[in-house]
């Protein structure tokens, strides 16, 4: 997928490329190098956040993961960012809390961070060519594809390159220690500070972002903290 080599510092010290894996996260988990990207035309176990399955069909989208020895503090942070930086070349891109990406409104790109026995994989799965028939009937109000939001027809292998290539430069300036500036970056992307919002049965505002990720949300209860799970905005203030 990737023609030529990739000009970076970290990420891509290997890149292997399958016709079909069970989940590319998986793989790089299980593989050692760190940098090291898989990437795969088709996930027959994808899976995004809390469990939930991630439809990823052949030739529709960009599915691929990159593993690294050793936790990587702010990763969370620096993926969403390099995704929406590459994204706003083709529409409007925008991050949703914690770690979505959205194009037009609508979720386009999914991200997901684990770890296991020292090793952390980052997972990111980008919608390039669906259509609206191509997403499960539930999810075609809320998911786009670039194709579908702006009419271009991107190469998956250039789109896989100028990710890649965001990625690395966030990554470096994480390990030269600015991860409370990729922190603050991204706390404002989000744009949820100051917003009303609904997690479950819980409504209030939000009042900040703390340094992991967690919404601090003021209740008619106390302030609350909230890390997992989804947020409803209840009006645009």
């Amino acid at each position: 997928m990737l023609a030529t080599p990739l000009h970076t510092s970290i990420i891509g010290s290997r890149v292997l490329v399958y016709e079909e894996v069970t989940s590319t996260n998986d793989r790089a988990l299980q593989l050692r190098g760190d940098g090291l990207v898989v990437v795969a035309d088709r996930q027959t176990a994808g899976r995004g956040r809390h469990g939930r399955s991630w439809a990823s069909a052949p030739g529709l989208g960009l599915w691929f993961s990159i593993g690294f020895d050793g936790p990587c503090e702010g990763l969370a942070f620096a993926a969403p960012l390099s995704v929406r930086d590459v994204l706003n070349s083709y529409g409007c891109a925008a991050v949703k809390w914690p770690n979505d990406v959205l194009l037009n409104g609508r979720k386009v790109c999914g991200i997901l961070l684990e770890s296991r026995r020292n090793r952390m994989a980052l997972g990111i799965g980008i919608n390039v060519h669906h259509q609206a028939a191509d997403f499960p009937e539930e999810l075609r109000a809320k998911a786009t594809s670039i194709e579908l939001a702006t009419g271009h027809c991107v190469d998956r292998g250039t789109l896989l390159r100028e990710v890649l290539t965001a990625l690395d430069a966030r990554i470096v300036s994480l390990r030269a220690g600015k991860r409370d500036a990729v922190h603050a970056e991204w706390s404002e992307a989000c744009g949820v500070v100051g917003r009303r919002v609904r997690h479950h049965d819980r409504v209030g505002t939000v009042r900040a972002v703390d340094r992991d990720g967690t919404l601090l949300i003021e209740t008619d209860k106390g302030v609350e903290r909230v890390l997992l799970g989804e947020i409803v905005e209840l009006n645009g203030a």
